[in-house]
């Protein structure tokens, strides 16, 4: 669709709306960019598979800029903090205009983030179980298969729709080994990294337009100055006078 989303390989963004798809959300999907802006949907995802961090009467569907950034903020402060991750002003900024490819990269990042928190949680449940359990837990069998994506191939959605559900390289621990999924998280961060590259580009812009702007106003204040010191200057031809003035006659 756009430059943000080429970056993007197309079978992790359909797998990623197959993710999606299958999450019960309060509205119909239409488009990603523009439904997930206020933050409410981003709310229900996370409530879906960790109840107690969000209370969805916190937050109010809106079309406001303001009260977009007010969800998100809260966001950032009561619940990704607990995921052990946090947006930045700019990216919330973006996602709030519906910048493309900008909530994909996020929902890819909260993606990881529950994974790897649903796994520690199972994991340390499992430290008192029997052998079998944990060796279940180890290559992925215990308790995390929620995170799979199960979409109805009718079910409307933001994927293409297709006449099965869309096999998954990278399953959220599910039917696969400890290295996958770390190769999954190596994924991840570096889109977390690319994040916060895209935030420092952006940080240097706008010091690059500030400067141009000081620049520019300098330059006003040197033209003003100019014309002020033409302002004082007499009328008619000073300085030709002031040489006459000045002017020693020669010695006959």
């Amino acid at each position: 669709d756009s430059s943000g989303m080429a970056e993007i390989d197309d079978e992790v963004l359909q797998d990623l709306y197959a993710w999606i798809d299958q999450i019960p959300l309060s509205r119909p999907k239409k488009n990603i960019a523009r439904d997930f802006s206020d933050g409410v949907l981003m709310a229900e995802v996370v409530k879906h598979y960790f109840p107690r961090l969000v209370d969805l009467h916190n937050f109010n569907p809106c079309n406001n800029t303001e009260q977009k950034k007010k969800n998100w903020m809260l966001l950032n402060w009561k619940t990704f903090k607990k995921l052990n991750f946090e947006l930045s002003n700019d990216v919330i900024d973006s996602i709030i205009n519906a910048k493309a490819g900008t909530i994909e990269r996020v929902l890819l990042l909260l993606r990881t983030k529950m994974d790897r928190s649903l796994y520690e949680e199972k994991a340390a449940h499992a430290s008192d179980a029997p052998e079998a359990d944990q060796a279940s837990l180890r290559h992925g069998g215990a308790g995390v298969s929620k995170m799979s994506p199960s979409r109805s191939p009718k079910a409307a959605g933001y994927g293409r729709p297709t006449q099965q559900p869309p096999p998954r390289k990278s399953e959220s621990l599910q039917n696969i080994g400890q290295s996958d999924y770390v190769t999954r998280l190596a994924y991840e961060e570096k889109v977390q990294e690319c994040l916060a590259k895209d935030e420092t580009v952006e940080i240097l812009q706008a010091k690059i337009r500030r400067l141009e702007h000081l620049l520019h106003l300098k330059d006003v204040r040197i033209d003003d100055l100019q014309s002020r010191l033409e302002e004082l200057r007499p009328t008619g031809q000073p300085q030709v006078q002031e040489t006459k003035k000045v002017a020693v006659p020669r010695a006959k």
